[in-house]
């Protein structure tokens, strides 16, 4: 049963960014348990920024460690222009080299891919689309409702997940009193700043 909810919360999504105008896309507003992210993932990994540029914009995740299936990809380069033109500034501000993130992934019966993805209180939407042996993959939107699944660090998700996946703990529930927004922006490094 919830398998099926988050099947069709990531289908209307896909649905919405393909028929709607850009900036008319919905977020994911339901209120979603981080136990339902779990069961619903095919993969759940961590990952790193091994490379992002804000000129193009675009980023590369590489995976990291295998939490839950086995991704059938090690490097996720990602297209960042997004459906909102407001979100992919923010999310530039949030994303730096070798940052970690927690993602999961849910392959469409179709072969697409939907991302979810977290790094400190910030979550984000991709969206794959194989074509022979490549994917192409494109932010839409930093999914601002999504804080109330849960909203610590990624060093916490991480331990969370494994935690879960072990059976050692359950998952939080969520927070729906939790107001929609970012993670905090990255500080800038003392070399950045001279």
């Amino acid at each position: 049963m919830q398998r099926r909810n988050w099947a069709t919360v990531c289908f209307v999504a896909v649905l919405a960014a393909l028929l709607l105008t850009h900036e008319a896309v919905a977020f994911i507003q339901k209120l979603f348990p981080l136990q339902e992210f779990i069961d619903d993932s095919d993969f759940l990994f961590t990952a790193k920024v091994e490379r992002v540029d804000p000129a193009k914009p675009s980023a590369v995740l590489v995976l990291g460690e295998h939490l839950k299936g086995k991704a059938p990809f090690t490097r996720i380069p990602i297209n960042l222009t997004g459906d909102k033109q407001k979100h992919t500034p923010q999310l530039l501000k949030r994303i730096a080299l070798d940052l970690p993130l927690v993602v999961g992934v849910k392959k469409q019966d179709d072969g697409k891919f939907m991302l979810l993805a977290f790094t400190n209180g910030t979550w984000f939407q991709v969206l794959g689309q194989t074509d022979g042996d490549q994917t192409r993959w494109a932010f839409t939107h930093c999914e601002i409702y999504l804080r109330r699944t849960f909203k610590g660090t990624t060093a916490e998700l991480q331990q969370t997940v494994s935690d879960v996946l072990a059976g050692k703990a359950k998952a939080p529930a969520p927070n729906p009193k939790e107001p929609p927004g970012f993670g905090p922006p990255i500080e800038p490094s003392a070399d950045a700043k001279k």
